[in-house]
Parts: structure tokens; sequence; C-alpha cells
């Protein structure tokens, strides 16, 4: 068996992301849960290893940020949102959704990695950022998790003035699973005539079949992906989707008319080739879209932003998108 830091120094990639890699074999050590047979059980375990890196590797989170819960309705309950409200009174402003990842099965927006990291883009970007959480498979496959981001996005758009958010002023983003679920409902309201300003893709999920990708071949033995076959069928359950119902970006057909989009990836990530097909896409449908690779990074590597020059330029591009959509919120949609 290959060691994954052997490889990973051999691929390239940067030390930084060698010493996550390091840490990440030594504390999974000490959890054995992470491989239990139990969804609750392996999603708490994964829970505490997302904390402990978050805690070594993830700068601290902004202060100045106010952060406060609501429960949303959607059409199956409710789920939690978590307001991340910059200092000041400048109004109007860009609103944001934003989605966890986690491959549909695991994540929340509790985790440590996701609180420092969203404190810090709402602080520098001047935008209200808005954190979903959705239902999880396999309790909850696929279409429930959508649903629930679609019905947040809804809330969203309907609570926005009262955020002080500016009208038709809302994007949506996500990493991994999250960007995939925020590619379908970036189409989804489209196709329901919702305006959104933009839409932010980091290391998406683009296709639930890469198996046949460059990157996927080379690096998924840099990532804990297992079989894929055993994700989508716990994503996606024992039915097949309805006729025309997507279950990723990359099955949509007409991309016009999106929103602008910001689609990060990394050079060593599985994901890597499904996600630049799809920026591809968007910008040969017209669609304004600036892409960005990181280099020397994995799948899960870019929140090392105490430790990795090039996590805390990903962040800035990603505030420096949000930035720029935030200063139009006085213009006319473009």
């Amino acid at each position: 068996m290959v060691d994954v830091t052997d490889l990973a120094r051999a691929v390239g990639c940067e030390p930084a992301v060698v010493d996550w890699l390091v840490a990440v074999e030594e504390i999974a050590g000490g959890i054995p849960e992470l491989r239990s047979p139990d969804p609750a059980l392996r999603r708490s375990a994964a829970h505490e290893l997302s904390d402990a890196l978050a805690r070594r590797f993830t700068l601290t989170g902004d202060t100045q940020c106010a952060v406060t819960e609501y429960r949303v309705p959607t059409r199956a309950g409710e789920v939690t949102v978590l307001r991340y409200q910059p200092p000041g009174d400048d109004r109007p402003r860009l609103g944001h959704l934003s989605l966890h990842g986690g491959g549909f099965v695991l994540g929340s927006v509790r985790e440590v990695v996701n609180d420092r990291l969203l404190r810090h883009r709402a602080v520098a970007s001047g935008a209200e950022i808005f954190a979903a959480e959705y239902r999880l498979a396999p309790e909850h496959p696929f279409p429930a998790g959508l649903e629930d981001c679609v019905d947040v996005l809804s809330w969203l758009i309907e609570s926005a003035p009262r955020f002080g958010i500016a009208p038709g002023r809302i994007g949506i983003g996500g990493i991994s699973a999250g960007g995939n679920l925020a590619g379908l409902v970036a189409a989804h309201a489209r196709d329901n005539g919702l305006p959104l300003d933009h839409q932010v893709l980091e290391v998406p999920g683009a296709s639930l079949h890469i198996e046949q990708d460059d990157s996927y071949r080379r690096f998924s033995a840099l990532s804990d992906f297992g079989d894929l076959s055993e994700i989508r069928a716990a994503y996606l359950g024992t039915a097949d989707p309805a006729p025309g119902r997507w279950t990723a970006p990359a099955e949509i057909a007409d991309l016009t008319a999106l929103p602008p989009a910001l689609v990060l990836t990394a050079e060593f990530d599985p994901l890597r080739d499904s996600g630049e097909r799809y920026a591809a896409r968007l910008a040969e449908a017209g669609v304004p879209t600036l892409t960005w690779r990181a280099p020397g990074h994995l799948h899960g590597s870019t929140s090392i932003t105490g430790t990795s020059a090039t996590a805390r330029e990903w962040q800035r591009r990603v505030i420096d998108f949000l930035h720029d959509r935030a200063r139009r919120t006085t213009g006319p949609l473009s």
C-alpha cells in the first residue's frame, strides 16, 4: 500500500499540505468510529476530526462578526441556518447562501472550519453570509438535501428586506457536495424566475460520474473518497431520479442565463477535471466565469489558512469576488 504522505510529496503537494495530511492520519488513528457502519457515529467522528484539524490549521474567525441562529421552515420540517453579519450599518448589503461539504453524508454548519472561514469572509467582503444545514444521506437520500437548499434560498429571498439585503442581490455558493447543490440551486432559481446575483463553486462535485477523469485516476488515492458507486448509492438511494431531474450540475444541458460564477479547483483533487469542465461550459454559455486552480493542494486542504499561503490566496479570491459583487448592490444586475 502506498503511503499517502509519500504520494503527496511525490506529486508535488506543498509542504503545508503534507503536514496537514500527517495530522489527518495521526488524529484519525485515535477515532475508530470514522469507519463505523453507523452513519450517525461516522458523522460525529468526522466532525470531531474536522474540528481538531481546524483548530490546528485554520486561522481563527473574526470576532467582529455577529452570528445568529435561525430555524427555517422547509417542506419537510425545519433546518438550521446561521447568519454571519459583518459589523457596521452599510445598507443595502449583498447576501450569500453558503452550503457546506461532506460528500452528501457528512458535514455541518457547526464545524469549526466553517465558522472560522465564514466569519472571515463576511467581515472582509462586507457580505451577509447565511450557512444552511440540509438533510444528509443515507437517511435522507436525494432530493432531500437539494429541496432543503431550495427552500432556504426561497426563505432568504423573502426575508431579504428585514436583513437589509439589496433586492435581487442574493447569491449562492458551496464546497464539494455543497458546490454540487449550489450549482443545481442556481439553475432551479433561473428556471423559476428567482434572480440570483452570483455563484461560488469550490472544488465542486460537478459530476457524480468521474471515474474516467484523468484527475480521478491519478489523485483518488490522495483523498478518502472510497468507492464512487457506494457514494452514489448512499446519496441517490435505490430509486432512479425522476426523468429530467438533475443530480449534478454537469447534467444541466442549458447553462445560459445563470449568474456570474467563481469556480475554484485544486491541482491534486480527483474532482478537478469535472469542476473545470463545468466552468468551461459556463463560460461557453456566456456566463461571466472566473476560475482558479490552487497549486499544490488537495480536495480538502484549502482550509489550512493558518499554515498555507496558497490557502489564504484561495480565501482572498472568494472574498474579492464577494466584495466586487457587494459593490454592485446599488447598480443594475450584471
